[in-house]
């Protein structure tokens, strides 16, 4: 054998060599990504739980929260003889409003407990943003009687 057929084999050995490494390395790039996406899915779910289930407990606190308000507000208000004045039934009328609003929440909370398992990442990502969206809804209406509560106490 001459030192160029060696030359040729040792070309072709080392070309199999590196298409055998490539493949290997495109197999395993492909298991990475697939193991990424499932570990992405699987952190979008505890997120989501997490976040319905602080959801659910803030919506079940709202009602009561609101009652407590308007205890506090008319008592306040006949205390001071202004239970019938406009800023009071201006503030009632609003409380109606947001009453109902809290009892729908109440009522669409049952919806927090399906079993999201088999959601895609997509639906997983949309749930989540829902659940955001409904958590600043409550947030701005407990905040709303909250601060109602601390200016009725001063």
């Amino acid at each position: 054998m001459s030192g160029e057929s060696w030359l040729a084999y040792t070309g072709a050995i080392a070309g199999i060599v590196g298409a055998v490494t490539g493949i290997a390395g495109a197999v395993l790039a492909a298991f990475a990504l697939r193991r990424t996406g499932q570990l992405k899915a699987l952190d979008l779910r505890l997120e989501l739980r997490r976040a319905e289930s602080s959801l659910q407990s803030a919506i079940y606190d709202l009602v009561p929260l609101l009652d407590s308000a308007k205890t506090s507000r008319t008592r306040l208000a006949a205390a001071q003889g202004c239970y019938q004045s406009g800023a009071t039934t201006h503030w009632l009328s609003e409380w109606d409003i947001d009453l109902a609003d809290a009892n729908s929440l109440a009522e669409g909370a049952s919806v927090l407990d399906i079993d999201c398992s088999r959601f895609s990442q997509a639906e997983l990502e949309a749930r989540l943003i829902t659940v955001h969206k409904l958590q600043g809804q409550v947030a701005k209406l407990s905040g709303k009687y909250k601060s109602s509560l601390a200016v009725d106490e001063s």
